[in-house]
């Protein structure tokens, strides 16, 4: 969850036409890399693997035009409770949001796990390599994979926002979005990956309804007027970024291929803003499966000590924001392609959650483990 106010190898290819379990008899024939097909081996037994999303929270308010203002946050300590914690969990995949600056973060966690990674900037401002303006801003999202399995990246879609972001090169002056794919072979078999951060705002619920009539309480009737429709542009935005993401896949998954989608939504399933991407039976919502009456809460300000309350908020979106912030919610989510029968779902639940007073983000993380 985020609030945005800032002003501005050589690999040898084979073609390989791949059989792939669960019933799927073959899917299109996919090009990979001599690392992949050292990896790929389709016939393994099936075991276990794990699958986990976090959005490790750069901590940053995102005001300031040289430099980004942070949150007074002991950064250090979050991260090596983050990495304590995945070494526990030992998850075959990462999904990470949020992550800032890269490539340095990425690098390092990868490097301090022993993962394989690939990362792709969201947000960097006006930038040209390591030097740019905000300076301490070059955000973005990754993948990392435990070894020996492989990961590629395969596509990149921009889901919101205007602008140039690359890796090197930045020139946007407001908040991008995007959705990343990989492709990884883990227990030697192919899996596509989709991970994605979508627009913060406030959603449709029973949160918003009581914010607006709080608000209602406290200001004139254009002032509640003019927040509601802020909220609908949020709402709109989120629409649109799902349309895309779903042209995306529909351009980029081959058919039969086994896949998940995963991220930070910052919408809930109960909002009905992503129901379009559940209602054909495509996508499952792995931990609304197998936890059918657990809130499962991933952002939830009145446990996670991360939590910074809006203090300076007085227009009435801003209120709006911040009333509706302070009720707890399940926004991050690990969707699991309709082609892994949901018996293949062993378990999904919320970890990264505080231990000790520490917290490793202001959003808790899903792991959800797959019989593969």
């Amino acid at each position: 969850m985020k609030w945005l106010s800032w002003p501005f190898a050589p690999a040898m290819a084979l073609l390989l036409g791949v059989p792939f379990l669960f019933g799927c008899s073959a899917v299109r024939s996919v090009c990979l890399t001599a690392e992949e097909v050292a990896a790929y081996e389709p016939f393994s037994p099936p075991q276990e693997i794990r699958i986990l999303t976090i959005n490790v929270w750069s901590g940053l308010t995102y005001k300031g035009t040289l430099k980004m203002g942070r949150y007074p946050d002991d950064l250090q300590k979050r991260y090596d409770a983050l990495a304590i914690e995945v070494r526990r969990l030992a998850p075959d995949i990462i999904a990470v949001q949020e992550a800032n600056p890269l490539p340095h973060y990425a690098r390092r966690l990868a490097a301090d796990l022993d993962y394989r990674v690939v990362h792709r900037v969201a947000l960097g401002g006006i930038r040209f390599g390591p030097v740019g303006i905000p300076w301490n801003l070059r955000e973005g999202d990754a993948i990392l994979v435990k070894r020996p399995w492989t990961v590629v990246e395969l596509g990149r879609k921009r889901l919101g926002g205007w602008g140039i972001t690359t890796n090197s090169f930045c020139f946007h002056f407001a908040e991008i979005t995007q959705a990343l794919l990989f492709r990884v072979v883990v227990n030697g078999k192919l899996l596509y990956v989709y991970n994605l951060h979508l627009h913060s705002g406030p959603f449709r619920g029973p949160a918003l309804k009581e914010a607006l009539q709080r608000l209602a309480q406290e200001l004139p009737r254009e002032n509640v007027r003019e927040g509601r429709e802020r909220v609908e542009k949020d709402i709109e935005r989120r629409g649109r970024e799902i349309a895309n993401l779903r042209e995306f896949i529909d351009e980029t998954l081959p058919p039969g291929m086994p896949a998940i989608v995963l991220g930070d939504f910052n919408t809930t399933r109960e909002s009905g803003e992503f129901e379009p991407l559940l209602a054909d039976g495509r996508w499952m919502d792995s931990f609304r499966l197998v936890n059918p009456k657990d809130e499962g809460a991933t952002w939830d300000p009145a446990h996670n000590p991360n939590f910074r309350r809006q203090t300076e908020a007085s227009e009435p979106y801003d209120l709006l924001r911040a009333y509706h912030s302070s009720h707890s919610y399940r926004i991050d989510l690990v969707l699991v392609g309709g082609n892994i029968p949901h018996d293949r779902i062993l378990s999904s639940r919320v970890v990264l959650t505080p231990a000790d007073g520490v917290c490793p983000s202001d959003h808790y993380g899903v792991l959800t483990t797959l019989w593969w």
